[in-house]
C-alpha cells in the first residue's frame, strides 16, 4: 500500500509540476484520446498507451491471471459518453466511467465500469453496487505492440469498440439511443399518403421542372419517392418531428444511412387533409415547394 501511495503521489507531482524542457516530456506510455459521435451521442475513451518493448508474455505474466487491470498505464483509461448508451447489451447511464478488466487465462473477462473515473492504476476499485459489470470475450489476435482503443466499425445506431494488445483483442458493441423514430401510426400518416407535385425554388429567377413525389405507408413509416426517380434520394422515409414537419431519411441495404436535418418538410391546410407543403432549410429559408394532385 505504500508503494501505491508513493506511485499516486509522483504521479500528482508530475501532473502539478511546472512544465519541464521537452526531453522530460517523453513518456513510457503516452496519453491519448479517443472519440466517435453516433447520432448525437458523443463517447470518449481517455487512456496512456504502453509498448510491449520486448516484455513477453503479457497477460499472465506483467499482467497477472486475476488481475483487476485498467486497459492502459498510469491513471485508469476512462470512458466518457454524453447520453445513456448500452455495451454489449447493458445499460450505461450517462456519465464518465474507469474502465477495468479482471483477465483470466481460460473463460471470459470480466469487464467493470466504476463511477470513480480518477483512480491510478496501482489502486483498483473493490467490487461494489455501483459498478457495472460484465463478461467479455478476449481472443487472440495479430501482435498489437501499442495498446489502442478503435472504433472500426460505425452504424447509424451504434458502433464497435475494440480494445487490443499484445496478442489479445476485446470487441464490444455499442448501441445508442435513436434521436429520431421512423416509425409513424396509420393515423398519422393517413392525411399525407398521395400524390403531391414537387418543385425546388427558382433562385435568380431562373426555371425550375415540377416533378411528383409519391408518398406511401408501408411496414409502419411514410415512405417518398419521386418521378421521375432522384439518383441519390431514390426511395426515402419522412420521419415525423412535429405535427405536419418531417424530415427526409435515406436508405442503403435496408438500414438509414443519413437523416437530413436541414430539410423539413412543412404540411399546410386542413389537419385530416393537408393540400400543399414548404421545404425549409436549417435558417427557415423557403427552397421548396409542393400541392396535392388528384
Amino acid at each position: 500500500m505504500k508503494r501505491s501511495l508513493l506511485w499516486a503521489q509522483a504521479a500528482l507531482l508530475a501532473v502539478s509540476a511546472p512544465l519541464a524542457p521537452a526531453a522530460a516530456q517523453i513518456r513510457a506510455s503516452e496519453r491519448s484520446t479517443l472519440s466517435q459521435t453516433i447520432d448525437g451521442t458523443v463517447i470518449t475513451i481517455d487512456y496512456a498507451r504502453p509498448r510491449l518493448r520486448g516484455r513477453s508474455p503479457i497477460f499472465g505474466k506483467v499482467v497477472t491471471w486475476g488481475e483487476v487491470w485498467t486497459p492502459g498505464a498510469n491513471w485508469a483509461t476512462t470512458l466518457e459518453t454524453s447520453k445513456p448508451i448500452t455495451l454489449d447489451g447493458h445499460s450505461v447511464p450517462k456519465g464518465k466511467y474507469s474502465v477495468w478488466f479482471v483477465v483470466r487465462q481460460s473463460g471470459a473477462w470480466t469487464m467493470v465500469l466504476d463511477p470513480n473515473s480518477q483512480i491510478f492504476h496501482m489502486d483498483p476499485p473493490d467490487s461494489s453496487g455501483s459498478q457495472i459489470r460484465f463478461p467479455v470475450t478476449a481472443v487472440t489476435a495479430p501482435t498489437t505492440d501499442v495498446l489502442t482503443w478503435s472504433f472500426p466499425g460505425n452504424r447509424t445506431n451504434g458502433a464497435t469498440v475494440v480494445f487490443q494488445w499484445a496478442t489479445s483483442m476485446v470487441s464490444l458493441d455499442v448501441k445508442v439511443e435513436p434521436s429520431y423514430r421512423i416509425t409513424m401510426t396509420p393515423d398519422q400518416a393517413a392525411p399525407l399518403v398521395g400524390r403531391w407535385s414537387f418543385a425546388w425554388t427558382g433562385k435568380l429567377g431562373e426555371k425550375v421542372d415540377t416533378i411528383t413525389m409519391m408518398l406511401t405507408y408501408e411496414k409502419g413509416s411514410l415512405y417518398a419517392r419521386y418521378i421521375p426517380e432522384d439518383p441519390y434520394m431514390g426511395k426515402f422515409v419522412l420521419i415525423r418531428i412535429a405535427d405536419g414537419s418531417l424530415i427526409p431519411g435515406l436508405f442503403e441495404k435496408g438500414e438509414i444511412y443519413e437523416v437530413i436535418r436541414d430539410e423539413v418538410y412543412e404540411f399546410k391546410g386542413p389537419r385530416d387533409r393537408p393540400d400543399s407543403f414548404e421545404v425549409r432549410d436549417d435558417h427557415d429559408e423557403l427552397v421548396a415547394t409542393g400541392r396535392r394532385l388528384p
